[in-house]
């Protein structure tokens, strides 16, 4: 934005207004001129470019309202603005139409603006800090940086409105999407789906947060999450998965955890996904068993998981259903366990070829969306102490999930006043 001549003009002035006011006798004290120097330019220059842009968009005469009458300029008013460059003044028209009774500025519109003092800019990166970190670490990191004081209650205001925008864009994006209407040019070679669920405390009580993470072999992970049923959660991994190429992807798998609503999901919006039971949850089943049946501390139990652990990676499940088959259970609880495992084994025996799977080079662990589980929910909303509200959950996931997918520039917009 800056060319190479004014860059070169900046450090001209700057070298000369430190020959007639500056003074820093060691390192610090150079550092700390130089951020008061930055926080005064940036506010000036912002300041001028707010009158800039003001005068360059004004019109003469009156202009049409929405409605469809003339409207016409009543007079200037100010309003004060605040920016990640401090506070700013904007002196701009502002205008009436006598039919419909309504006034507004139409510079305000233009920048989309609210009634909010905070501009766009600021709203994105308040909402993006309060998406990596608490309401008050926000505050306190915005005031310590740039020196932006603000109320937690204020930020916790704008991550309800920039991200109550971010699930209306996502709504639209889903609608586009089960509508065959997304058009996309990416064609992956493979594309991997993770789906699982994490639980938080809202509205009172522990619900489950469902994930999914996508990520076309070798490239970015992309994430979604959120509390909402089933049916709900799978237009939304469709969704997702549109943007990334699905329909022109040669091979898609899914990895999870076998819950029914997973498959259930897979089988209504991926029919042709390859399904993939993740590994190291079917090991957590041969290490109950082995615990059930021989005792926790035995050395006996521990041999027969790591041999069935390894059996189940290089031969698959049958070995292990026959295993399962062969031993004679001491206790009802050692009973109960090992009917469970077996019929688990057998409802998910094609999700389980592992040898063939690792045969094509296919992931066969779901680490990514566990991970994903920790990142978009452990670590925001499971913090200690913290309780939230529906809508205040959803707000955060929405926006952590557009953060951690690296989509900033779609935060930015919808920090932005339609």
């Amino acid at each position: 934005m800056i060319s190479d001549q004014a860059r070169n003009d900046l450090l001209e002035f700057f070298s000369w207004w430190y020959g007639e006011h500056g003074e820093a006798t060691n390192l610090e004290e150079a550092e700390q001129l130089g951020r008061e120097v930055a926080s005064i330019a940036a506010q000036a220059v912002a300041q001028e470019g707010v009158k800039d842009s003001i005068a360059r968009s004004e019109q003469s005469g009156g202009i049409e309202c929405e409605c469809g009458a003339q409207a016409r300029m009543v007079n200037r008013r100010e309003r004060t603005l605040l920016s990640d460059c401090g506070a700013l003044l904007a002196n701009r028209r502002y205008y009436h139409c006598t039919a419909c009774r309504s006034g507004w500025a139409p510079w305000d519109r233009q920048q989309g603006l609210t009634q909010r003092q905070f501009t766009p800019r600021l709203k994105a990166l308040v909402a993006e800090l309060a998406a990596h970190m608490s309401y008050s670490d926000t505050v306190y990191w915005l005031a310590r940086t740039l020196g932006v004081e603000i109320e937690e209650s204020s930020a916790e205001q704008v991550v309800e409105e920039v991200g109550r925008r971010a699930r209306a864009y996502q709504r639209e994006l889903r609608a586009q999407a089960l509508a065959g209407e997304v058009k996309v040019d990416i064609a992956p070679k493979r594309l991997y789906l993770g789906v699982d669920g994490a639980h938080a405390h809202i509205d009172g009580g522990w619900h489950e947060v469902k994930h999914v993470v996508a990520q076309i072999d070798g490239q970015q992970r992309w994430y979604d999450a959120a509390r909402e049923p089933s049916e709900q959660f799978g237009e939304r991994v469709y969704a997702l998965a549109a943007r990334l190429g699905v329909e022109n992807a040669e091979e898609v798998v899914v990895l999870g955890d076998g819950a029914e609503w997973i498959r259930t999901l897979v089988a209504m919006h991926l029919p042709n996904a390859v399904q993939i039971l993740d590994y190291y949850h079917a090991c957590e089943y041969v290490h109950e068993v082995a615990h059930a049946h021989y005792g926790e501390s035995s050395e006996q139990g521990r041999r027969w998981a790591a041999r069935h652990k390894r059996r189940l990676l290089e031969e698959g499940p049958e070995p292990l259903l026959r295993a399962l088959r062969a031993l004679c259970p001491k206790t009802e609880e050692a009973k109960e366990v090992i009917e469970r495992t077996r019929g688990y084994v057998r409802r998910h025996r094609e999700q389980m070829r592992y040898p063939q799977f690792r045969a094509r080079g296919l992931q066969i662990g779901s680490g990514p969306v566990e991970a994903a589980c920790k990142v978009i929910t452990g670590q925001r909303l499971r913090r200690a102490g913290m309780r939230w509200s529906g809508e205040g959950a959803d707000h955060v996931l929405a926006l952590r999930c557009l953060a951690k997918s690296g989509q900033h520039d779609t935060i930015g917009r919808c920090a932005r006043a339609a």
